[in-house]
Order: C-alpha cells, then structure tokens, then sequence
C-alpha cells in the first residue's frame, strides 16, 4: 500500500485491487475530495475587476504562500500609512517570513476597505486543504446582511470565534479597533486579519486585538473575563476527522454547532449570536441535541435562508441569529425565505428525539399536512439500485457503437419521460467493474430510473433493459394499487416536485427522502388514467404533464389556492 492509500476506505482499496490500481493518481478525483489539489476562484468574493488576473499572474509564480501573503500585508500596510508603532510592532511579529519583491497593481491596492488579500489566499489554496480546514469564506454580500442590524455603540464588544480574515470584522458598524475581537487557529488568516484592521484603523494606536488559536479548546482561557455583545461569523461545517473537542451539549462533533454552543457562553444578556450553518442543523435527528439547545437555551430571533452555495461546495445554509434572553414556553421567530419572502413561526421544544424547528409558510404545511393525512403506501418496500462504477470511464466507455458494446446513459442523459441520444457504449462485463448492481435490476422488464444529483425530481420509464452509470439510480416500485408507469405519473408531478423540495430542500435525490414521500390509496380506473397520461407523454406529448397534474391535486383535492401555491414552485 502506497502513502496516498491511507486515505481511502478498506472497501475502496479493495475495488482499486481488483481494478490493478493503487489510485496514486485517483484520490484527486474521486467524490472524497479532502486530497484534492484544485484550486476553485471564488467567484461570489471578486472585489477589484484586475484581481483575477493577478491571482493568475501568482499562481504561474509558485511562490511561497506563507512569504506571499506576508508581502502583500506590507504592502498594504505600508501603501495605507498605518499608525508607525502598529506597523513597526506588526513586523516584529512576522519576522521568520521574507519580504518578496511584488508588483501588485495600484487599483488593487488603494483598496484599504476590501479584503483582497483573503481573496488571493483563499484562490491561491489548494480545495483538499480548504475542506480540511474549512476555508471558505464569506462573500461581502452576505456579510454584509448579516451585519444589517449591527450597531456596536460605546462599552460594547464583537467577536468573530472564527474570523478568517477578518471580513466580519471589517465590516461591524460603529465598531472601535479596541471593541473587536477574532480568533482563528490559520497563522496566514490570522495575519491577514491583523494587516486588514490595522488599514483600516490606519491612525489607531490600538494594535488588532486577533489571536491564533483553537477557540473550542483555548477560548476559556484566552477570553476569560470577557463578554461580547454581538458575536457573528461563518464557522467550519463539518464533523471533525479526528474528535478534539468535548461537549456536555453536542454529541455529533459537528463543527458549527459546537462553535454555535461554546460562544453563546460569552454572550452578554440580551446580546446577539449570528452564525451561518449548514441547513442541515434544522432538520436531521443527530443535530436534535443542538436545537434542542436552541429552543430551551436562547431567544431565537431569525433563520434565514440562502440561494448561494460556496464555490465548490454542494452544500444550502442559513443563517441563525438568537438572543441571550429567557423565553418562557414558545419561540417566536422571523423566518426570511431565499425568496426574500419574510413571515413568524412559533416553536416550543417537544419531548421527542427529532426536536424540528418549524419552517415552512402555514399554507405550506396545510398543503403537506393533506397530502400527509391520504398516505396510503410509500417506496420504502421498494427495490433500489445505483448505476454501474466502471472504476476507469475512460478506460470502458467508448464514444462509437460497434459490435459486443450497448449503449450505457448517465444522469444527464435522463429527461422527464425520456432520454437522449446515447453518447456513450460499453462492454458489460461484469467482473471489470469496480461496482456493479445485479442484473436483476439493469435487465427488469420495466423499471424507473432517476438523476441522482438534481433539484428537482427527474425520472423516466425503462423497458428496454438499458444501462446506467451511478449518476443515475435505479427504483423498482412497489405500490399497493399502482403500476410502475402510474408511480412515474407521481414521482414526476408538480406535487411530488413540490412535496420534495419543501420537505428536504436537497440538490440530491436521496432514497430516504424518495421512501418518505406519501402516496395516496387509488382505483383500478384511476390507475388506468394516469398510466395511459404516462403513455402519451413517454411519446412526447406535452399536455400530458397537464393532465397528470390534474388527476393528482383532484386526488388530493386540493382547491384552486392551494394548487396555486404548489405550481409557484
């Protein structure tokens, strides 16, 4: 086993074995990409239009990073005319790095408010090290929404647990060098935020009060004494590799959350929290404990939700902001849709192992709440499988049809009843895959198959015993009363579409997700119907959906509000 090996799984090794493989050069482009070395420009974080360019002019340079980034903090320091004894203290502190002869343009550098030094560091960074280390930073967009309400008035702090390179900082209102605090366990980030303060309050004689360390581990003692009363930043998301941290609280080792619950212990009373967190902290049960926290430990204020996504990553957020106040009984809160649509929720803490905080539009969940009370069956008894993993696609998929090849589609390859032309051909034979359902599935008389990474539900019907790679994934159903074309009828209707998105709001089709969708009791006739609906639209009619949708809101009789609602989405 080579060096790189130790980062796969044993099951992973095992494929690459049998595929004559040790993957030296694999494990920078499998799904796992913490060994990545691509570099990902974020595109949401551009300040200047010529720092792109720049950025490039760096990266066919190879220099140092760590010298790299100290030059440009002089630069900047020193083109700004920072207060003299901060600037002479802020070179003391960076001694063991070497000053590089740089040419950086003066547009970027008159920039004495943008944090253009984060962007060059973020870009320049590798994305396997990122997702380790959870570098990825806030746009000014949402920073600045976040900060809307922040108003930091005499006697008051701010703090920033993990300020990267200070953007949050930057940009608090009304905020006083000596008012700011931020941590963060990057040296480079740590010292960017430094430069970037120290800019900004060029005529200050308060050096940046910015520490490098393990917040989770080091705030007690580093912070001792202190409280905040506005704290806000964009934690790391993610479970940690290696467990570091002990919670009496979190049990999931998430990051955001222990973060979330060991800052709200330096909140002044009445002060405000504001963190941005994986959308998951809402809804799956391993985070119960956090919300759990949330709903009988501080004042929930506002959840608000994004559109964006962080370059390079799959992942929807919010924002949570909560108080330091007691709420006796329910929660009242503001939820503010991407949709910029704002409404109130109550919640109370319930006595169970879920603990979901409410989210939806009371129109919404009396939508799904009726489509909920006529479940009859599910797909939970249904058989699955995924795609074929050849192990090397360039390798076994050939662009021409000849003779001992079939046609294999893939993900993108599937419309709503229907696929494309195939581009792609393979030899099946089975034992040169890495992984590989049995034939039972690929050759079914009949069987549903779905893109596995979308935003929207996307199947279509197989008669013809076709192949597919893993970015499609394959569903035999099983439902009481109803054919396999009927369940399409269903799992591709503007209700399903509609039923999916608000429950689990997911850009990948889950088979968990798919199993809990409710399907209602119907007739032979209707069964019929809505199969023959099917017929016509396998063949390309378009007014098929039309009718399809129709049957199913009269199903659920849902009335003409209500089917407004769902067709909005």
């Amino acid at each position: 086993m080579t060096e790189t090996n130790i980062y796969i799984s044993k099951a992973t090794k095992r494929n690459w074995d049998k595929l004559k493989n040790n993957g030296d050069d694999r494990l920078t482009r499998r799904a796992n990409k913490s060994r990545s070395q691509k570099v990902i420009v974020p595109d949401s974080y551009v300040i200047a239009g010529s720092l792109p360019r720049f950025v490039e002019e760096l990266r066919q340079q190879c220099l140092p990073i760590n010298d790299l980034i100290f030059s440009l903090c002089a630069m900047k320091i020193e083109h700004n005319k920072v207060n003299e004894a901060n600037a002479k203290r802020f070179f003391e502190e960076y001694t063991q790095y070497q000053r590089l002869d740089l040419e950086v343009p003066r547009q970027i550098l008159k920039n004495r408010f943008d944090d253009w030094i984060g962007f060059v560091y973020q870009s320049l960074t590798a994305e396997g090290r990122r997702i380790m280390t959870g570098l990825y930073y806030t746009s000014p967009t949402i920073v600045d929404e976040m900060l809307s309400d922040v108003e930091v008035v005499e006697n008051q702090r701010f703090l920033d647990p993990c300020c990267g390179s200070g953007i949050f900082l930057m940009k608090a209102n009304g905020a006083r060098p000596e008012q700011l605090y931020g941590i963060d366990n990057d040296p480079l980030a740590v010292m960017i935020a430094k430069a970037n303060l120290l800019v900004k309050f060029n005529d200050s004689e308060v050096y940046p009060q910015i520490y490098q360390l393990d917040f989770l581990l080091h705030a007690a003692s580093a912070l001792a004494g202190l409280k905040f009363d506005y704290i806000v930043t964009n934690p790391p998301w993610g479970s940690e590799k290696q467990r570091r941290h002990s919670s009496e609280i979190i049990s999931s080792n998430e990051q955001s959350t222990l973060f979330f619950t060991e800052s709200f212990k330096f909140l002044n009373a009445n002060g405000i929290l504001h963190f941005l967190m994986p959308t998951s902290v809402l809804k799956i049960k391993v985070h119960a404990d956090f919300r759990r926290f949330v709903g009988q430990s501080t004042s929930l204020d506002t959840i608000k939700c994004y559109h964006e996504r962080f370059k390079g990553v799959f992942t929807d957020f919010i924002s949570m902001k909560v108080r330091n106040k007691a709420v006796e009984g329910k929660q009242t809160y503001l939820v503010k849709t991407a949709h910029n649509e704002v409404y109130r929720k109550t919640w109370q803490v319930q006595d169970d192992d879920f603990c979901a905080i409410p989210m939806l539009d009371d129109r919404i969940e009396t939508i799904l709440n009726k489509a909920e009370r006529l479940r009859h069956d599910d797909l939970s008894h249904s058989q699955w499988a995924l795609g074929i993993i050849t192990g090397n696609n360039a390798k076994a998929l050939k662009t021409r049809p000849r003779k001992g090849l079939e046609p294999i589609f893939t993900g993108k390859d599937i419309n709503k009843y229907g696929l494309k032309k195939a581009s792609r051909y393979i030899k099946y034979n089975r034992v040169d895959f890495q992984q590989c359902a049995k034939d039972e599935f690929y050759r079914a008389k009949e069987k549903l198959v779905y893109k596995f990474v979308s935003s929207r539900l996307c199947f279509t019907y197989d008669d013809k015993q076709r192949l597919f790679l893993n970015s499609a994934n394959i569903l035999i159903p099983e439902i009481d009363g109803m054919s396999t074309k009927t369940v399409l009828a269903f799992l591709n209707s503007t209700l399903f579409n509609f039923l999916y998105a608000k429950r689990f709001n997911d850009i990948k089709i889950l088979k968990g997700n798919l199993s809990a969708l409710p399907f209602p009791k119907i007739s032979a006739e209707q069964d019929q119907q809505l199969s023959a609906f099917v017929d016509y639209a396998l063949k390309g009619d378009a007014k098929a959906q039309d009718e399809i949708d129709s049957l199913i809101y009269d199903l659920y009789q849902f009335d003409a509000e209500e089917i407004a609602i769902v067709n909005s989405i």
